[in-house]
């Protein structure tokens, strides 16, 4: 390796090693610094012998969903820890890996990916980089986490309901969920897949976007002239919010209109009041996955997420079939509302992080909290992201900015434009 590549890997393999046992096995599902030295070692090797590589160098942990050649996929559970070792790398993965990223260990996640604070019974739950002991978000905890810790530049996860936005809120980095079918899903575990997309968190934007670009093989470029117009929803998103984010967004409001920006209020009652078919669809599919299971996940899962999946057994068939088809109007109905503005600009959560402990004590309650503004956006087919706040203490990601499916390249952009 050379010097440069060399140092950065042995340090942040050292910052992993100067971790508390427990908190280590709770970031990492799989952590094997032999392996990240060989692969380092391959990819000097490539990087002398001149290939170009838009990425090299750049750490980046795997999400527990993310099929790793060699590696077995366990998505957080006991139930998939035997089985058998992947064989191939996921699509999204051997983009990166062309591209020069190194993956730097298999990140920690809530199992199945079925909750939105990070908790799990099996290898623990890693606390939040901002405030020890704080809830790390969730799914994708564990890689958000080594983010937040300065581990590595990046992480890619899942988001079903908001698995990137909210650990990339709850740790203060950036978390882009992109439209569904932006970035090839194969060799990806599954959880919902009407709302499951893969994407990338990352330490800043520039970043973020190279990420993105390479894990969709697409330059995502495109421009945002400004000034712009921000939807600022009512009904929907900033109802019900906690006083510390509440005053986090009008500064945040005062701070974009004031670099000439234009607010549109625009009501999204109607979507706020379908947050619920969220919690049915999701339901259903993963009951789907797991049903042959749900004996063996009553011995050994985690009996927050089976007592998820069962919801689905309360389910007539009727109810199914009228929340796919109302989730269909919901989808049309936000394309509408956004046809006149350039993004919607909305708080990433609705309050802040809670203490672990918290979470563990009240979980439907606090869970169903940190899912509800960013599941929003995957009920309505949209694409977003979780930005740094300006003036957030600690130094939240509480801002979020969501376009209509498809409008990933500009919605980037648009978080160029904007960003403090």
């Amino acid at each position: 390796m050379s010097a440069d590549l060399t140092t950065r890997v042995e340090a942040a393999i050292a910052r992993v090693e100067a971790l508390p046992d427990a908190e280590r096995r709770a970031i990492f599902t799989e952590f094997s610094p032999a392996r990240i030295r060989a692969e380092a070692g391959d990819l000097q090797a490539r990087h002398a012998a001149g290939e170009e590589m838009p990425l090299y160098g750049t750490l980046v942990s795997v999400k527990d969903l993310f099929d790793e050649a060699g590696q077995v996929t366990s998505a957080g559970s006991r139930l998939l820890a035997d089985r058998p070792a992947a064989k191939v790398d996921a699509t999204a993965v051997a983009r990166l890996k062309r591209a020069g990223a190194l993956m730097f260990g298999r990140s920690s996640m809530s199992e199945f990916a079925y909750s939105g604070v990070g908790l799990n019974p099996h290898h623990g739950t890693p606390s939040g980089a901002l405030v020890p002991g704080d809830m790390p978000g969730g799914s994708s905890s564990g890689g958000a986490v080594c983010v937040g810790l300065g581990i590595t530049d990046a992480a890619i996860g899942t988001d079903t309901g908001g698995s990137l936005r909210i650990p990339a809120a709850a740790n203060g980095i950036w978390g882009f969920k992109p439209s569904q079918g932006l970035i090839d899903a194969q060799g990806v575990h599954p959880l919902a897949p009407t709302y499951d997309v893969p994407g990338p968190m990352a330490r800043d934007l520039p970043l973020l976007r190279r990420l993105a670009a390479v894990m969709a093989g697409d330059a995502l470029d495109a421009a945002a002239p400004g000034p712009l117009r921000l939807a600022v929803p009512t009904g929907a998103f900033t109802d019900g919010l906690s006083p510390e984010v509440a005053a986090l967004f009008e500064a945040e409001k005062a701070r974009l209109a004031a670099m000439g920006h234009v607010l549109v209020p625009v009501d999204l009652s109607d979507i706020g009041a379908a947050i619920s078919l969220n919690k049915i669809i999701v339901a259903v599919e993963a009951h789907r996955l797991y049903g042959a299971d749900l004996d063996r996940l009553a011995e050994i899962g985690d009996p927050r997420v089976l007592s998820r999946i069962r919801f689905a057994e309360t389910l007539s068939t009727a109810e199914i079939d009228a929340a796919y088809a109302r989730r269909a109007e919901v989808v049309a109905r936000f394309a509408a509302a956004m046809a006149d503005v350039d993004v919607l600009l909305a708080p990433a959560l609705m309050r802040l992080p809670p203490r672990i402990a918290e979470v563990e004590a009240e979980f439907d309650r606090l869970n169903m909290e940190m899912l509800r503004n960013t599941s929003l956006v995957n009920l309505v087919d949209g694409c977003a992201l979780a930005m740094p706040t300006p003036g957030a203490t600690p130094a939240y990601a509480m801002t979020m900015l969501v376009g209509v499916k498809g409008a990933d390249a500009r919605l980037l952009a648009i978080a160029d434009a904007v960003s403090g």
